[in-house]
């Protein structure tokens, strides 16, 4: 897809010799001063604009967080809201007593200790497994679990790979403390399902299958340690008062979080973790949470630590991290003192060189009391094969695999039954779309408009005999703008409708309304089309660019304060709504929006927020969402894409397209599908069509959610899509379509083999339909012409009409079916089928626009047509004859 530079396209501009194209705004606007480079601009502001969000949200969560410290008792009262939503918000799961029996298997054993692999049963299909290493006493030992970084596995961790043990476990268990070390999964590509994904790592592929229904992957390994603590603190070799939790990087994570979410664990060490989250957004994509910031910076999870043990490590020679530290344990102190406990949270600053498990490990044994040891343990010949290494790895990550898999299965059924729009009666259907609704804001968020005025900025930059094309600036929001093409036709006399159309991925207004663009697109100017039917055309910048990095970093950025980043595409799109609004020459309830690509995305999920779209038209997006963003069968499918923006958190077990459409409706909605599309598959877009058509059945809305199908690729088809939007934001005019001379146009043969079928509507105004007229030609003596009208396809309850092949002359023109008048109503579609009886020679041929982008099935052929009424204005002219 060419990209043309706004630099270039601002010199054409001044250069165009055209006197009504220099730099003359719209009536009702002040000049356009404009950047060097839009595109940049407008990334950055938005993502200015979330980060402003993120740090507005430590602000929020300082008003939230109110403890109470007249008592520890009440203390843990007033967080125990707070240590429930965090466990809502890591994923966790309640384990299922009775999931199967604790596998204890010796992996080695020593003179003095003995070395436990274990796997413990969680729910159905899901275990948690580690290294347990048990000293050889008499007396129950305490225990110190250890989180590995996410480069590391139990067994190298520990050193019990054949190499040297690691110092530090010695250590520990000469000082008579059993250490565990859970198994995580590592963010290495060194498992074949990592290139089936397109070299995703083992816990970028879980975050993304876990993330849309309701998993996270620091809640899988949180899930991990809490089992494990479940059974451990349950043996008797095990003192469970005195359990420590040490975690080194990505384990620290785990560590801070599993110690926030369960009070057994008594003290705990972090180390290369603890921090500011402002810049969360840049950590592991596997590390995102919902809504993180909102609620919990690191402070907030030291809160539900306190007042327990918590000793924060940080290398020494890092002075930006140091402070990120020092500035979030001040925060975290205050709870601390609150309880009298200041000396309780510690920050320690690990020289460069020295070993940070061995750092972790130490400070776990001081805040347990350990003993000193004169010798560490001898921990020589403790050695775990790694054939058998590996394959526990394998089997953890591929375990979780299978067992989110399930989870994705079951969203399905989940999700339906949670709305169960079908299976309650219709007239409920507006009391479950509200519901719906409200669900749907809380996930996408709110940007707020209300107070920024637009202050609409415009320089005219072209005019046809046609239409006048117009620059446009808007300010949307604190900081944030949107640009976009205007594109005004000429002799408006009222009020018009008005049509937003929406640019895909790196896409751009001019591909969409021509402005001095050259080379052809998917979009085929489908905005200029429109333009010259009469249409005031509105073409956003919205932030749908390449790199994919950027858009990635946006979501992340959203979802930490909370919201979705579509969130500013809608403040984009009610702003440009607004505008449209404004302008005296159009109709305020006649704004229709057509997307192609990601702009089909914004079309989709955007309208349910956005009331005053009339229309909506979704091109080359629709899908079973389930498959694109989960499936690992097809190349089409997200999950083997970078794009992390369709990641949204629980979204399977709410909303996929068929309920965004739901919500749409009773407002018109039409998928604009290409057969072979890329983006989808014809089983996807049938598979979830089924479903939508099921709800537009039930409640009733046949003629206003329709699928338009045609025969092409990744590309506005402009035919049905055009005819709908006619429809519903024009029903006062004249029903059907044409061509003008010169115009590219296409024929089709009708012999008693080949026929043309389709539907049409009955004009707002009319009473009483007549007939259709249709632009046709013969060759040679074919037979006559028999058109039929029905209320359904294939009925012919409206009337049948016999056009004989002499009145149809050899050149093309309009013959009229004439029918005797029946009485109809406004608005409700009527059924044709045209075929052609046995001639003595020759045959009718039939004509229509060309379609602007891929072509039609053959007996969907679109053709040329005027309906025929009551109405005056329906009559055809004798220049259309």
């Amino acid at each position: 897809m060419k990209r043309l530079a706004l630099a270039l396209l601002l010199q054409i501009a001044a250069a165009c010799s055209c006197p009504r194209a220099v730099a003359e705004p719209l009536a009702g606007t002040e000049p356009l001063p404009m950047p060097q480079d839009v595109v940049a601009e407008h990334l950055k502001q938005v993502t200015g604009y979330f980060l402003r969000r993120i740090d507005q949200a430590q602000e929020i969560r300082d008003r939230q967080w109110s403890a109470d410290f007249r008592s520890v008792e009440a203390y843990e009262t007033s967080m125990a809201g707070h240590r429930e939503n965090l466990r809502r918000m890591l994923g966790l799961v309640l384990p299922t007593p009775g999931a199967g029996q604790v596998a204890r298997d010796t992996a080695a054993e020593g003179k003095g200790h003995r070395v436990e692999r274990l796997t413990i049963p969680i729910i159905k299909g899901l275990s948690a497994r580690g290294l347990l290493l048990l000293p050889k006493t008499d007396r129950p030992s305490p225990l110190v679990l250890v989180c590995p970084d996410a480069d590391a596995w139990p067994e190298k961790f520990t050193g019990l790979d054949g190499k040297v043990p690691a110092g530090w476990l010695a250590e520990l268990v000469g000082r008579g403390a059993a250490v565990y070390v859970p198994q995580s999964v590592e963010r290495l590509e060194d498992h074949p399902y990592c290139q089936t994904t397109n070299k995703k790592d083992r816990r970028k592929i879980l975050y993304r299958l876990g993330y849309v229904v309701g998993c996270t992957m620091p809640g899988l390994d949180v899930q991990d340690v809490l089992a494990a603590v479940d059974h451990l603190a349950s043996r008797p070799e095990i003192e469970a008062a005195k359990i420590a939790l040490a975690g080194i990087g990505q384990g620290g994570m785990t560590a801070m979080y599993a110690a926030a979410a369960d009070r057994r664990i008594g003290a705990v060490v972090v180390a290369d973790y603890f921090q500011d989250r402002r810049r969360c957004w840049q950590e592991p994509v596997d590390r995102r949470l919902p809504g993180q910031l909102l609620e919990f910076g690191d402070a907030e999870l030291a809160a539900l630590v306190a007042p327990r043990p918590l000793t924060i490590l940080n290398r020494d020679g890092q002075p930006a991290a140091a402070d990120a530290v020092r500035s979030e344990a001040v925060r975290a102190a205050k709870f601390y003192r609150g309880l009298g406990a200041g000396e309780r949270l510690d920050v320690v600053t690990v020289p460069e060189h020295r070993d940070i498990a061995a750092a972790a490990a130490a400070q776990a044994a001081e805040l347990l009391g350990l003993p000193q040891s004169s010798t560490a343990a001898g921990l020589d010949g403790s050695t775990v094969a790694a054939d058998a290494a590996a394959a526990v790895r394998n089997r953890h990550f591929e375990e979780r695999l299978a067992w989110l898999r399930h989870q994705i299965d079951d969203s399905e059924q989940i999700r339906q039954q949670r709305w169960n729009i079908t299976g309650r009666p219709a007239g409920e259907f507006p009391q479950i779309k509200a519901a719906m609704l409200d669900e749907y804001r809380k996930l996408v968020g709110c940007i707020p408009i209300e107070n920024t005025p637009a202050r609409p900025r415009s320089e005219r930059v072209l005019s046809t005999d046609k239409y006048d094309g117009y620059q446009v600036l808007l300010d949307v929001t604190d900081g944030v703008e949107c640009y976009g093409h205007l594109l005004v036709p000429r002799g408006i006399q009222g009020k018009v409708a008005a049509v937003v159309c929406q640019h895909g991925l790196s896409g751009r207004p001019e591909m969409i309304t021509g402005i001095h663009h050259t080379g052809d697109t998917p979009y085929h100017e489908f905005g200029r089309h429109l333009a010259e039917r009469g249409y005031v055309v509105f073409a956003p910048l919205i932030m749908h660019q390449y790199p994919v990095e950027q858009i990635n970093d946006q979501a992340r950025q959203a979802d930490a304060a909370g919201m979705m980043r579509a969130a500013m595409v809608v403040a984009k799109t009610r702003r440009v709504v607004e505008f449209l609004q404004s302008l005296g020459f159009v109709d305020p309830e006649r704004i229709g929006y057509y997307g192609l690509s990601y702009g089909g995305y914004s079309a989709i999920w955007c309208s349910p927020l956005v009331d005053h779209l009339q229309a909506t038209v979704i091109s080359g997006h629709f899908n079973d969402w389930r498959s694109k963003i989960t499936s690992d069968a097809t190349p089409t499918s997200y999950l083997r894409h970078p794009d992390d923006d369709f990641y949204n958190w629980d979204i399977l077990h709410r909303f996929t397209h068929v309920e965004l459409i739901a919500m749409i409706a009773p407002r018109p909605v039409c998928v604009e599908f290409g057969e072979r599309d890329g983006i989808t598959s014809p089983e996807w877009t049938a598979y979830a069509w089924s479903q939508v058509r099921a709800i537009r059945e039930h409640v009733g809305l046949e003629d206003r959610i329709v699928l338009a199908h045609y025969d092409g690729v990744h590309e506005v088809h402009g035919v049905e899509a055009f005819d709908f939007l006619d429809r519903f934001v024009r029903p006062e005019r004249p029903v059907g379509r044409d061509f003008v001379d010169g115009a590219p146009f296409i024929t089709r043969n009708i012999d008693p083999a080949n026929g043309v079928t389709g539907e049409f509507w009955i004009p707002k105004g009319a009473r009483q339909f007549c007939g259709m007229a249709i632009k046709v030609s013969r060759s040679g003596t074919p037979g006559p012409l028999t058109a039929k009208f029905g209320s359904a396809a294939g009925r012919d309850d409206l009337g049948m009409v016999r056009l004989e092949s002499g009145a149809v002359g050899e050149k093309p023109g309009f013959c009229e079916f004439r029918l005797e008048p029946k009485p109809v109503v406004a608005g409700e579609t009527v059924y044709f089928e045209i075929r052609a009886e046995s001639g003595s020679d020759g045959h009718s041929i039939v004509y229509g626009p060309k379609p602007i982008g891929g072509t039609y099935w053959a007996d969907r052929f679109p053709i040329a047509y005027r309906v025929l009424t009551d109405r005056p204005a329906d009559s055809l002219t004798p220049a259309a004859r």
